[in-house]
């Protein structure tokens, strides 16, 4: 009985080699590997200046990663401005400031807002006026350690800023229970600085 030497083994390997070849020119040369990094994240750390941009009648937030190694009273720098995306309505604002802790508690901090904005007693800083389509103003410039805080240096935590649009043609004392307009223009509120 004769032996039949079959070639379809190599030529196999030589169609997989090929293919594999041409997989990685492929993606060498159109830089997927480098987009899809995975190892980047895409959250701020504490003292990066963020724009928070919404239209009327809505809710927008940005977060900021930070150690716990800051003691309470602490100042810390951080710019956030808010932006009116909306093309043609005059909005309301109010902002919180938000750290979650293990057990669902939060860490108090709060924010020494720019001139203009005001601590309600519900924990919302309000802007005392209406933003006009496409303005722009600053909302803080430093965050500030709470007391009674309890941050562990050893952990990291994620502070958020929730900000919130209401169309300036509704109305806000029913919708917030707080007229913006009617809160007293006085420095004395903590954690504010007029600039």
């Amino acid at each position: 009985m004769k032996k039949i030497n079959s070639n379809y083994g190599w030529l196999f390997a030589c169609i997989s080699l090929a293919v594999l070849l041409g997989i990685s020119i492929y993606l060498g040369l159109s830089g997927w590997y480098y987009s899809t990094d995975l190892s980047q994240g895409n959250e701020l750390e504490l003292g990066i200046s963020c724009d928070v941009s919404l239209p009327a009648n809505s809710a927008s937030s940005c977060s900021f990663a930070f150690s716990g190694g800051y003691l309470e009273g602490e100042k810390l720098p951080q710019v956030i401005n808010v932006k009116n995306s909306g093309q043609d309505k005059k909005v309301y604002l109010r902002a919180k400031i938000y750290v979650f802790m293990a057990g669902s508690t939060l860490a108090n901090m709060e924010m020494i807002t720019n001139s203009n904005w005001f601590l309600g007693e519900d924990g919302y800083y309000y802007y005392n006026g209406t933003l006009i389509e496409q303005g722009k103003v600053g909302l803080c410039s430093h965050v500030v350690v709470g007391e009674g805080s309890r941050l562990q240096s050893n952990k990291k935590y994620i502070m958020t800023v929730l900000v919130e649009a209401l169309d300036a043609d509704l109305d806000v004392e029913t919708v917030w229970g707080v007229n913006p307009l009617n809160i007293p223009q006085t420095f004395d509120n903590v954690g504010e600085e007029a600039i």
